[in-house]
């Protein structure tokens, strides 16, 4: 499921990231790879802030749209 329809406060794994090679380096920069545990902190007109190897990061909602997480 995309990582948009996971509730905050729940655990998460990446399984793919859907985006363009630019971007999806970018994510990978910030550890958010396939395999890495993630957590919805909270969400704001659909932008979320998560959580992703002990860091925060806020992801815009078409980018949260890309990745793929399995609970």
């Amino acid at each position: 499921m995309p990582l948009t329809m996971l509730p905050p406060g729940k655990d998460a794994i990446v399984n793919a990231c859907r985006a363009k090679d630019a971007t999806r380096k970018f994510l990978e920069g910030l550890g958010i790879i396939p395999g890495a545990q993630i957590a919805v902190i909270s969400e704001m007109s659909g932008n979320l802030i998560v959580n992703v190897k002990g860091a925060r990061v806020a992801l815009s909602k078409g980018l949260a749209q890309q990745l793929l997480v399995e609970v």
